[in-house]
């Protein structure tokens, strides 16, 4: 049998819950339900952010109530295929009082052996006498670019299915039917060329904007959820925090070259390692839920036909929201070192109104170029 497509012959897309479905094979072995996103649509190499969040999610089935994710290093092994299911296997490794981690190993083709695994740790909500970070006003620091759809993300071009010149210039117009959406969020990429023009390439930057497809469970009990100190953090918590994860690999690697202003010239890439580090509690991890409003620059959600799951965490000032009613978040992205065959790709990811660091992401990957490049 193989997994269910992420959209359906209307061209409605998979929310973010149904993508992230898993069956449970036993107390610690699960399945995936959904196709893997494949970034040309065929049958060979899938989306990296994919088992990367699925196989936290995976985790999260496995923890005590009250642990939310906090930090999940992964590494890439062998290249995924679309037409079969994750199979994901969880390992104990330390139930502490206040972490707990596990780590998890993914097969599709089980004699061919792993092609993923990940260490992931989980920690207690608690709250704060300290809470330091980088201020940044976003739309200030990049007005060139952002001014004029500062309020509407949705007007910023989708985030191509893989962001080379290759894929714009040459797939492309050979393949006019082609319709590849992302499924589980909306992603908005930010013609940063005003921005990176006159900047050495470590200090150009990437901007992608997401925001949420669909609607995600509850994840504070009772409802409706209180803002006290002794907040109780439910398993479901960590499907948010899965969200974050999906987004944080989108075309990550492809900066590199891009940066570089190389785009034709390499010739292999491939995700070594990617570490996602969270540095806030539930509070500003939840994902408000998608207001069921059509956008004309959008693919529509696949919306089920029932009530939208509950997911109100406080409530949510108008001035953090798009015209619609969407909550958006940003990744930053830039390249800061490459060399010997591989490169590094670092981002943070933003509450993109009220300016916080949710997480801070590194990822090595190998990225090789033409023998007669000269950088």
């Amino acid at each position: 049998m193989t997994p269910k497509p992420y959209f359906d012959e209307n061209h409605h897309v998979l929310p973010f819950d149904k993508v992230m479905e898993l069956e449970k094979i036993d107390d610690r072995t699960f399945r995936s339900i959904v196709k893997a996103y494949s970034p040309t649509g065929g049958e060979n190499g899938t989306y990296g952010g994919h088992v990367y969040a699925q196989a936290a999610w995976a985790a999260a089935q496995t923890i005590s109530e009250g642990f939310l994710l906090h930090n999940i290093t992964g590494w890439f092994i062998l290249g995924g295929k679309p037409s079969e299911h994750f199979v994901y296997t969880v390992h104990k490794i330390r139930d502490g009082y206040n972490y707990c981690t596990r780590s998890v190993t993914v097969t599709q083709v089980a004699e061919k052996g792993t092609m993923f695994t990940c260490t992931c740790s989980f920690k207690r909500d608690e709250p704060s006498s300290v809470d330091v970070q980088d201020t940044v006003k976003i739309e200030e620091r990049f007005k060139e670019v952002l001014g004029g759809k500062e309020n509407e993300p949705m007007e910023h071009p989708n985030a191509p299915s893989q962001d080379s010149e290759w894929f714009r210039e040459t797939y492309l117009p050979t393949h006019p039917e082609h319709f590849n959406p992302v499924a589980g969020l909306h992603l908005r990429k930010v013609d940063m060329k005003k921005y990176n023009e006159n900047k050495a390439a470590i200090d150009r930057r990437q901007l992608i904007l997401y925001t949420l497809r669909g609607a995600l469970p509850l994840p504070t009990a009772p409802y409706p959820p209180t803002l006290s100190a002794n907040l109780t953090v439910t398993r479901e918590a960590n499907l948010h925090a899965c969200a974050h994860l999906y987004a944080s690999d989108r075309n990550s690697l492809f900066i590199i070259p891009n940066h570089l202003k190389r785009s034709r010239e390499w010739t292999r890439m491939a995700s070594l390692s990617h570490t996602v580090i969270f540095h806030v509690g539930i509070r500003d991890l939840v994902l408000p839920p998608e207001p069921r409003i059509s956008h004309p620059n959008a693919d529509p959600t696949l919306f089920d036909e029932g009530s939208t799951p509950l997911c109100n965490f406080g409530d949510i000032s108008p001035d953090e929201k798009d015209g619609d009613g969407r909550k958006w978040y940003m990744q930053e992205s830039w390249v800061s070192r490459a060399a010997g065959g591989r490169g590094l790709h670092m981002s943070r990811l933003w509450d993109y109104k009220k300016g916080t660091h949710i997480a801070s992401t590194i990822q090595d990957g190998l990225i090789r170029f033409e023998s007669k490049t000269k950088l």
